[in-house]
């Protein structure tokens, strides 16, 4: 310790539950924190890119807030170009685009107000399931921390005070 005492020893039980629900937040954390981005008059634009195998998804949620001109353009790594599409949208008006990836790789994509302002959320869905791996690894952490705090004996530590 710092203040030059001593500190027992953290038990591995502990160490297992700590590191077990520290998985599980950092899951919930990658899952849930999907935030839409405003496109006005200074970024009318969103590029960003994905790492996808065959038969994830790329799902664009976009929502005008002014009559607006929307595009979309995916391109594979290479620089081919697989989807270019455009929508015209009320004001108020929400639209969903999907699109399946037929062959594995990175994707970038670009969307894109031409003209008008809204927003744009862009959410990855894997066919695979491979980003929820950290739930099961998590769970199992904490219940071997749970068990190994079963089985542990409790050191006692009896003092006696002398005047």
């Amino acid at each position: 310790m710092a203040g030059g005492g001593t500190a027992p020893s953290m038990k591995m039980s502990d160490v297992f539950l700590l590191v077990g629900m520290s998985i599980l937040v950092g899951g919930l954390i990658m899952h849930a924190w999907v935030s839409p981005a405003s496109l006005d008059g200074d970024s009318q634009s969103r590029e960003s890119g994905a790492s996808m195998l065959k038969g994830d998804t790329l799902t664009f949620e976009l929502t005008a807030d002014t009559p607006s001109s929307v595009s979309i353009v995916i391109e594979h790594e290479g620089g081919e170009e697989v989807i270019d599409e455009s929508w015209t949208l009320a004001s108020g008006e929400e639209m969903e685009f999907v699109y399946e990836a037929t062959e594995g790789g990175f994707y970038v994509y670009n969307v894109t107000f031409e003209s008008g302002d809204g927003e744009v959320l862009v959410d990855v869905d894997r066919k695979t399931g491979l980003d929820f791996v950290a739930y099961p690894i998590g769970v199992a952490m904490i219940g071997f921390g749970l068990y190994k705090r079963s089985i542990e004996e409790e050191d006692v530590i009896d003092a006696e005070l002398e005047d």
